[in-house]
């Protein structure tokens, strides 16, 4: 299990995964809200972009973001408000988390009955002071899959 007690090590946590990234790589991002998902995914795309200029905000109105520099792209979504498979059919889902050439992040997959992709990782993201203040509270990432991706990311947690 990683730690992280402010959101710049978050940011930087996220900055050591996107250089292992790949396109084809799926991973679900679970936790409450506000417990710093758009800080990893913004230390994700700094390093696998290979920019320090992106600028990733909360998708939370946006189903799909797409954010695309130097010949590579991360699909990010966020299926908090949605909760049929029906309604995620409209979306565009599918094709995105089929894309072989980007990198796809997924939030409130479980929101979602049968959303799951055949391949995929989960990052599970907990406050480790739950009964205290959340704000300045530490976070826990943790790994949850099988399969190459998680050989390849399960380092960073340890």
């Amino acid at each position: 299990m990683k730690r992280c007690k402010t959101l710049e090590e978050t940011i930087q946590f996220g900055e050591k995964l996107g250089k292992v990234l790949q396109p084809g790589d799926i991973i679900a991002l679970r936790g409450h809200l506000g417990i710093g998902k758009t800080q990893l995914v913004h230390g994700i795309a700094k390093t696998y972009l290979k920019s320090d200029d992106i600028h990733v905000c909360s998708p939370s109105f946006t189903i799909i973001n797409r954010y695309e520099t130097n010949g590579r792209t991360i699909h990010r979504l966020d299926l908090y408000r949605l909760s049929t498979l029906e309604a995620l059919e409209s979306t565009g889902y599918w094709d995105v988390i089929e894309d072989p050439d980007a990198l796809i992040l997924i939030e409130w997959l479980e929101q979602v009955d049968r959303a799951q992709p055949i391949d995929f990782v989960t990052i599970d993201i907990h406050f480790e002071d739950e009964d205290g203040d959340l704000s300045s509270s530490a976070r826990l990432f943790d790994i949850v899959g099988s399969g190459e991706l998680y050989d390849r990311v399960r380092p960073f947690f340890e």
